[in-house]
């Protein structure tokens, strides 16, 4: 069994980084929604969302690189 890493297509790799970017999309939605729901002004909640996006789209990039999609 050979254990060299599998090369993607670009095309594999580049929906893999739109699925991160998505996913953080999304969490960065239910921390502003959160945010906001707990009583923070509007630009507070977009300050948590971009805070939220900021923190879960490197997380995402990394565990998808050493899993070896990237």
């Amino acid at each position: 069994m050979s254990t060299q890493p599998v090369s993607h297509p670009p095309v594999v790799r580049a929906l893999w980084v739109l699925v991160a970017v998505l996913f953080s999309a999304l969490v960065a939605l239910v921390a502003g929604i959160l945010s906001g729901a707990a009583g923070s002004t509007l630009p507070e909640a977009v300050l948590h969302a971009g805070g939220a996006f900021a923190a879960t789209l490197p997380l995402c990039l990394t565990v998808l690189s050493a899993l070896g999609a990237l």
